[in-house]
């Protein structure tokens, strides 16, 4: 595939990924516990009856990373880990009682934090708590978080045994130059290790995420890492854009503004990225996401049933999150919830044993829409208007003649075509897939409006 650069100075390289519609920023707190519970007796009654899939935060890291946006907590205090693993232990027990004899989990995602943190018996004792309270099919898709670092004196065969089968390992760049001022030293030899450990135990997939555009890297230095780990082979290769966000996550205020790559040298890493991954056999599944020829996410997208959602794509029917732990986000049908961010308040909701759920949103006839025709533009590259009209009462055109007019933009740049029944995104377009997303985000578009507005005031 030949990529232009002058796409990259024109919509640049974007970081919107839309796993969630509307983001976490618009949840409300008149959602609250009672409104999480309605929903899950819409489910319990038969209204809803799609598959489930669990998703659990672990909260805690050895050290903190100045690049995170994550909801983590810096702690080596194994008592107050045990602390958080009785009460994790009880909202897994209040969900369950909730959603007792519903339909089978297939899906299960360890997050964090540092998930591979945990001990294996605590690793073992959770799983062994979410299957005496869920109806969990084997074999699943269970995924973990890793940390190489963590990898070094453990088994990864150990963590095979206990249940997991999909590696997610975290790489960012081998230059100890940046390690230095994101504050993680991982060596390559680490990573590496890691990587081949999980091949070896079995694991059915191992996905490696890479990040560009951190402070002192550099076309080269990013160059090495990618390669090295091209060469490890593994199944999956996510590509992240660092989005430096200071004043809203509070690690990256550590990290100098001045040190971060300009937009030229980020977008030639990713230049570089996409050339490199297409010569060596990678597919472009979209979202900055690229996977073996052979592997599952390139076959369920050829055959139309690939699904996009709040941990990504996945090959299996989408499905209901249920979340469990500080911070996390999960969704019932039409429905985004989060639970309490603080440790306290989490706490304390359990104790009263209520689900310690802090807010939500109940999606809008419109919101539903819109994320429809995301997920059809993410997953399929092609939007065909009459599919939409199938499942919503809206005349597509019409419903959306302001962002079809503002696709001929896309268009003209050659991401798009656009005629009468249909969008379809090009080869090109894919890398842009955010961008072209955003032009049907309502809340992106009010909140421009109301900036604009108040500069002109």
């Amino acid at each position: 595939m030949s990529v232009n650069s002058d796409l990259f100075r024109c919509f640049g390289v974007d970081s919107a990924d839309y796993r969630l519609y509307p983001a976490a920023d618009y949840f409300v707190e008149a959602f609250d516990a009672q409104t999480y519970l309605t929903w899950l007796g819409h489910r319990k009654s038969g209204h809803l009856r799609r598959p489930l899939s669990l998703y659990v935060h672990i909260p805690f890291c050895n050290s903190l990373c100045f690049f995170c946006h994550c909801n983590q907590i810096v702690s080596q205090d194994g008592t107050m880990i045990e602390n958080y693993l009785k009460y994790l232990s009880r909202e897994i027990k209040l969900q369950g009682q909730y959603l007792k004899n519903d339909p089978r989990v297939e899906q299960i995602y360890f997050g964090g934090g540092t998930p591979a943190l945990l001990e294996d018996s605590q690793l073992h004792d959770l799983m062994q708590e979410i299957r005496q309270h869920f109806n969990l099919i084997e074999p699943g898709e269970l995924s973990i978080e890793i940390d190489p670092r963590l990898m070094t004196d453990r088994s990864m065969q150990t963590l095979k045994e206990i249940g997991f089968n999909c590696a997610i390992i975290g790489v960012q760049d081998f230059d100890q130059s940046v390690q230095q001022l994101i504050h993680r030293i991982q060596t390559e030899d680490e990573t590496l290790h890691a990587i081949h450990g999980a091949r070896q135990a079995g694991f059915k997939t191992i996905r490696t995420e890479l990040i560009f555009g951190l402070p002192n890297q550099t076309v080269e230095k990013f160059g090495y890492t990618l390669g090295k780990i091209i060469a490890s082979s593994p199944d999956q290769i996510y590509l992240s854009n660092y989005n430096y966000l200071p004043e809203k996550y509070k690690p990256q205020r550590h990290i100098d503004q001045a040190n971060l790559p300009g937009s030229e040298t980020t977008q030639a890493m990713l230049l570089l990225a996409i050339n490199q991954l297409l010569q060596a056999g990678y597919v472009h599944i979209g979202m900055n996401h690229y996977a073996q020829k052979d592997g599952s996410l390139t076959l369920a997208q050829r055959q139309g049933r690939l699904h996009y959602g709040l941990q990504g794509y996945s090959t299996y029917p989408e499905s209901d999150h249920i979340a469990m732990g500080i911070s996390a986000i999960g969704s019932i049908g039409p429905a985004l919830s989060q639970n309490h961010c603080d440790l306290a308040q989490y706490y304390d909701s359990i104790e009263r044993h209520n689900l310690p759920v802090m807010r939500g949103i109940e999606l809008s006839a419109d919101d539903l829409v819109r994320r429809s025709v995301m997920q059809a533009l993410i997953c399929h590259s092609v939007l065909i208007f009459e599919s939409v009209e199938t499942f919503f009462p809206i005349e597509f055109k019409r419903y959306f003649a302001t962002e079809l007019k503002e696709l001929l933009f896309h268009q003209r740049a050659g991401l798009i075509t656009l005629d009468d029944e249909e969008v379809t995104v090009t080869p090109q377009g894919q890398l842009f897939i955010g961008s072209i997303c955003k032009v049907f985000d309502k809340y992106l578009r009010n909140h421009q409006q109301r900036r604009n507005h108040s500069i002109l005031i």
